[in-house]
């Protein structure tokens, strides 16, 4: 190599004055971090000059790779210095500001929540920063040293130069790393703006119940006030003059009871509006060995099944106490005035003792209520202000855990106190709390069963529907002028099918809850291919690719051997629907997921293999084999929007060219409806099939033809067993079961518990049979008896 090319040398000073610019932003951004006064001033300063420190050395990586151009062997100094030397220092700095930006982030969000003192903030900033100017100073003298070694010893450049000889340029994968590191800055700063937000919303929701504590508290204090009051006025009359405003102090204690609102329907309203804006986020939490440790968590979620487990309760005890005193007080109250009413009348001034005494005791009562609901109070003030809060994310322990999960009935004698009221509808308590609960007593077994025997009855009266309840049926599909396009899931699909198309492996599996339109996506799928390409695979079924043509089983390995025998100029498409209907006695659901997985594993550039599934199968698979690992790609249908849900609704109500009314005689408008529909859509968590389902339930077709709206109880109670949850519980995990599988499963109990368990499930109907005798979950209770098991636990 020429050493007096003008190239090269021209090259060097290029490097040269790349490498001094890198080292003075090294000490530029070392002198800033020393400058920063508060945490905010260190975190912002590191969120910004942290990613241009970042960018200068990846500039100057970039470059000297260019300058090399082909060349592998490194001749140049600061070339050896930008790829080899420095990289992993710098790398190990960089983290270190990644690390310090997140947990600044961290004590900043809780220092919103009050959690941490202004002393152990400042002192937090202190370490962190002193921390920083140390490592960043050592680095940076390493560099220094490490540079004016090379350049002014020869022999050492050499020996250097020399020991990487044979060794690969490692800059790209560093390079990658470092845009890695970059991202990774960009997301603590978009995660802390998200979380910021998120604070403040727990801040406003804990607000809410409080002010719901106090107006109970300030209620019974007004009423103990009014009823101090009427007492004062009756034990001091002694004269007819004295009834008029005594009678008045009645009438003001009769009018106020009346005027209140026990269970403020609007606030409830407003504090599940203020729950459904919580969202479910990715946050880092940590690191470990140089990895960012994310978790992610859905706020809302978690915060109503807390709010349901913890407060809802309580609260529910402190209305109940209160209405129960007012109810018995302005009773009394009523029996008193029309007392001194009938006195004034006949002008006749009588003893009112038993009327003092009477009140007397209805005012201890009272007294007595308002002492005992302390400890209520007590109990919602301390675990608001100690539990509910978003940064309970970062310990490790779970999230807003809640427990005795699977056994509330255990509810009433596992909490301090005189709580003996819980909502039946433990699945949907926080769904349904814009409902004033009329009755909230813990019921028998049998009364639950009640309640559900009559949701169950409305439902199997429209198990045959008119024509107008037929359009919103899922179970059979009704034409492409019902669909809606789903925008988000159409997209992502139409993206990994090209990518197929041009000859990238692909698999794909849509996974969702039940009714949340997984079989009409893969409809969408398979209409992106020609009709001769896309084959369903269905047990008992045919398939035919190139004129051969095989009868289905369930054995799917015999299923892609036929497949892989019969492709040479096709590229077909094999779709799965309900993958949970491939096993039998002799071949098991796990085989043939096994010969699945194998199957994409070799064929995914060939065949395009598409599945649906529910989350809870998938999660299930997951724990015996790497089942969603075996796929490319994994596509949710759980969650629609609202304009989606709200365009289905509407296509299926304007094909029927029937009015739809609210009232008798009130025809409702696009906003009413709109309304409506929202309250459906919130209820069922943006399911779109459920929604469309709840509306057979929710609307009646009169003499007239015209449909009737009203607000009915769209969700079944929980009023099932262990033993009869263990048996929906496999039903629907499976897709069916039978007597024999459910025999081998329960031995022990089988007959005197489990078999009688399943008569009553068919004969009240809940299961049904299907042609092959087989147990199945009927299509009007999948969704609720999903939901109610996954509120349990008993599904993921």
């Amino acid at each position: 190599m020429n050493e007096n090319s003008p190239f090269i040398h021209d090259s060097a000073k290029a490097d040269g004055e790349l490498m001094d610019s890198v080292l003075e932003e090294f000490q530029e951004f070392n002198i800033g971090v020393a400058e920063q006064s508060s945490a905010d001033d260190l975190y912002y300063y590191l969120c910004e000059h942290g990613s241009n420190l970042l960018n200068t050395y990846c500039k100057a990586g970039e470059t000297s790779t260019l300058a090399s151009g082909t060349t592998t062997e490194v001749t140049e100094p600061d070339h050896y210095l930008v790829h080899f030397s420095y990289p992993d220092r710098f790398k190990s700095i960089v983290l270190l500001i990644r690390d310090v930006l997140l947990q600044l982030s961290i004590a900043k969000l809780r220092d919103l929540e009050e959690l941490v003192t202004a002393e152990m903030v400042t002192d937090h900033f202190e370490k962190s920063k002193a921390l920083l100017v140390t490592e960043l100073e050592k680095c940076l003298n390493y560099f220094k040293l490490e540079r004016k070694s090379l350049l002014e010893k020869p022999e050492v450049l050499k020996r250097k130069l020399e020991s990487v000889k044979h060794f690969s340029n490692p800059w790209k994968t560093y390079h990658l790393q470092f845009e890695t590191i970059a991202g990774q800055f960009r997301e603590i700063d978009q995660n802390y703006n998200r979380l910021e937000q998120t604070v403040i919303q727990y801040r406003l929701i804990r607000e809410m119940v409080l002010q719901m504590k106090t107006d109970v508290q300030k209620i019974n204090a007004l009423f103990a006030t009014k009823a101090a009051e009427c007492l004062k006025g009756l034990e001091k009359i002694s004269e007819k003059e004295q009834l008029s405003d005594t009678i008045k102090s009645f009438d003001d204690l009769i009018t106020t009871g009346i005027s209140q609102e026990i269970r403020p329907e609007s606030t409830l309203r407003t504090l599940e509006d203020s729950v459904d804006k919580l969202q479910s986020l990715s946050v880092p939490v940590g690191s470990r060995e140089g990895y960012l440790i994310l978790r992610k968590i859905d706020f809302r979620k978690s915060a109503e099944k807390w709010l349901d487990y913890e407060i809802l309760p309580y609260l529910s005890d402190l209305w109940d106490g209160q209405e129960a005193n007012f109810s018995h007080l302005l009773n009394v109250a009523t029996q008193i005035k029309s007392s001194l009413s009938v006195a004034k009348k006949t002008q006749q001034l009588v003893s009112f003792h038993g009327e003092i005494t009477s009140l007397n005791s209805i005012i201890q009562q009272q007294k007595n209520t308002i002492l005992q609901s302390e400890d209520l109070v007590s109990h919602i003030e301390k675990e608001l202000s100690l539990k509910f809060k978003a940064t309970e994310i970062y310990k490790e322990d779970e999230y807003l855990k809640v427990p005795l999960q699977n056994n509330f009935s255990l509810l009433a004698t596992s909490k301090p106190g005189n709580l003996k009221y819980f909502s039946t509808q433990v699945a949907q308590l926080f769904k349904n709390v814009g409902k004033q609960v009329k009755d909230v007593k813990e019921k028998t077994p049998h009364q639950r069963l009640e309640i559900a025997l009559e949701i169950l009855e409305t439902r199997n009266e429209k198990e045959t529907p008119d024509h107008y309840h037929s359009l919103f049926l899922n179970k059979n599909f009704i034409g492409d002028l019902f669909l809606v396009k789903r925008k988000q899931q159409e997209e992502a699909l139409e993206k990994i099918i090209d990518y197929w198309k041009k000859g990238q492996s692909r698999s794909l599996a849509v996974v969702g809850d039940p009714l949340s339109g997984k079989s009409t996506l893969l409809e969408f799928a398979t209409h992106q291919f020609k009709s001769n390409e896309a084959h369903y695979l269905t047990p008992g079924g045919e398939i035919s690719i190139e004129g051969r043509k095989l009868k289905v089983g369930r054995n799917l390995d015999e299923v892609f051997s036929f497949v892989k025998r019969s492709i040479s100029n096709s590229k077909p498409i094999l779709v799965l629907d309900d993958l949970q209907v491939w096993r039998d006695s002799n071949f098991s659901l796990l085989m043939n997921v096994k010969s699945l997985i194998d199957f994409m594993s070799l064929n995914s550039s060939k065949v395009f293999v598409i599945v649906g599934i529910t989350n809870s199968l998938r999660l299930h698979l997951d724990t015996r084999i790497p089942f969603s690992q075996g796929f490319t790609n994994l596509l949710d249908t759980n969650a629609s929007t609202s304009d989606e849900i709200f365009k289905a609704v509407m296509l299926r109500h304007g094909a029927s060219h029937r009015s739809i009314f609210e009232k008798e005689g009130i025809e409702m408008n696009d906003g009413q409806l709109r309304k409506k529909i929202g309250w459906l859509t919130k209820k069922f968590d943006f399911n779109i099939g459920a929604v469309l389902q709840a509306w057979i339930f929710c609307t009646d077709v009169q003499q007239d033809g015209s449909i009737q709206f009203s607000e009915k109880e769209t969700h079944l109670n929980d009023f099932l067993s262990i033993s009869e949850l263990l048996i929906l519980k496999n039903c629907l995990l499976f897709g069916y079961s039978s007597d024999l599988e459910l025999k081998n499963l329960f031995t022990d109990r089988y007959e005197a518990e489990y078999k009688p368990a399943i008569r009553k499930l068919l004969n009240i109907g809940v299961l049904d049979r299907d042609s092959n005798g087989y147990l199945i979950v009927k299509n009007t209770v999948r969704q609720d008896l999903y939901s109610i098991l996954k509120y349990r636990e008993l599904l993921a």
